[in-house]
Parts: structure tokens; sequence; C-alpha cells
């Protein structure tokens, strides 16, 4: 496992550092199904950080798939770790503002343009569809 600097000066946390930089040891075939991770304990204090913080970025990575924890056994790259590290690298790009979904981009189009000729700019529109993400319209009664 190469060593994973995680730098404190950047807007992403620390746990989302830790995380990210063990999807791409597997993406790169420097961790491989079957390897073992460090214990939580054991590689918070390597990298300096509060045993929450990576017990978190595990917790993340078991939910991708990517790592498997069986009590006595410790932690290890799961079988079918490979494919689970570029679906969850796709997704942390998509997140990050990369590349998206080319087709579902070509839904708000016209939606966009529409905000955009009522005088809407892009910080009002891109506040608008967050509110719709997260199932609120403006449009409750209180």
């Amino acid at each position: 496992m190469s060593p994973i600097v995680v730098d404190m000066s950047t807007p992403t946390p620390p746990y989302e550092q830790v995380r990210r930089e063990i999807v791409e040891q597997v993406r790169a075939g420097e961790l491989v199904p079957g390897d073992r991770l460090p214990a939580i304990r054991v590689y918070a204090g390597d990298l300096g950080l509060a045993p929450g913080t990576v017990a978190r970025a595990y917790k993340l990575l078991e939910e991708s798939q990517i790592i498997v924890t069986r009590r006595g056994a410790g932690t290890t790259v799961a079988p079918g770790a490979v494919a689970a590290s570029e679906v969850s690298a796709a997704a942390t790009g998509r997140e990050s503002g990369g590349t998206g979904d080319p087709d579902l981009a070509a839904l708000f189009v016209d939606p966009i343009a529409a905000a955009r000729a009522k005088g809407r700019s892009d910080v009002e529109i891109m506040a608008s569809v967050r509110e719709a993400l997260a199932g609120r319209t403006g449009q409750e009664t209180e």
C-alpha cells in the first residue's frame, strides 16, 4: 500500500481523501483483491488522523464493496473491488464537477435555457436544482 498524504489545507475532508486514495490504489492495481489494509488505529496513527476519520473512510469503502472487514481477519480488499472502484471513481468525478451522463444532461438543456431567458443566474439555477434534489420545491406552505 502506497503512503497517503492527507492535505489539511484543502476543502476535501480527510476521510474523503483517504477513501479516494484507496479507491485510486485499487484502480491502479497497487492494491489487489485479498490485500490486507492496516487496522484503523494503526493507520490513523500513521496518517496523523483520529481513528474515527479512518473508520469513516473504511465504512464508505465497505459500503462501496471495495473493502471487507471481518472480525478476527481484519480488513482486506474485496473480491470485486476493481470493478467497484471504477464505479466509485466515476461517481466521485461526477460529484466534484467532472463529466456527467450526457443523456441526463440533455434533459436539463431546455429548462436551463428557459431560466436564463428569465434572467436567472447560474448560481440561482444550481441552488434551485439542489433544492429540487432535496425534495424542497419552495411551494410548501408553512
